[in-house]
């Protein structure tokens, strides 16, 4: 019986002392789900701005982003609501090509501005764009330029003679192709060779 007792001693001893360790690492568990919603929601916020600021030069209108469940913003989604010039507020999936490539890039340039990544290489964004907004685009990539190096596969003219520097790559006659570099510089063109 002492035997048992003891080892029945000893077994609770080690129950108290994992259910110390669970209650204390349920203690640290929350403290990080509640630092971690305060990072979110502090991001999502600058998000938020900048994309309401950006989707205003790029197209426009107006836009905002919000939460599917701002008081478990992890158990939601993503909306993004945006209301180009001249029409009512659309949902993504009911925007024209170059409405949906005008709001995602304003989300993506909102990013940038609150997570900055060293470059970004970009592939022909502006394909769907009209004139007006190819030069809009242009102009901010140019500006984003200024933080962060900016690749981009474009064939528009906007995009091409806002860029520091250009690479065609052409087809000749004989199927082979040529690739030319074009640097830009005090308000001329100069060839920088094959």
């Amino acid at each position: 019986f002492e035997r048992e007792d003891a080892r029945a001693s000893e077994l609770r001893a080690k129950q108290g002392a994992l259910t110390v360790e669970r209650e204390g690492i349920e203690v640290r568990i929350a403290d990080i789900s509640g630092q971690k919603k305060a990072v979110f929601m502090e991001a999502f916020e600058q998000i938020s701005g900048y994309f309401a600021d950006i989707f205003s030069e790029l197209a426009g209108g107006t836009a905002k982003l919000t939460l599917e469940d701002p008081q478990d913003p992890f158990a939601g989604g993503l909306i993004i609501h945006a209301q180009p010039p001249g029409s009512r507020v659309y949902r993504l999936e009911a925007m024209s090509g170059g409405e949906k490539s005008l709001t995602a890039l304003a989300f993506l340039f909102a990013i940038q501005r609150t997570q900055p990544a060293p470059f970004y290489a970009l592939d022909e964004v502006d394909h769907a764009l009209d004139g007006v907004n190819d030069e809009r685009l242009a102009r901010m990539i140019g500006r984003q330029a200024q933080h962060a190096q900016m690749i981009v596969i474009s064939h528009r003219k906007p995009m091409i003679q806002n860029s520091d520097q250009a690479i065609g790559v052409h087809a000749r006659p004989d199927g082979s192709t040529r690739v030319t570099g074009i640097r830009w510089g005090q308000g001329h063109a100069r060839a920088v060779g094959e």
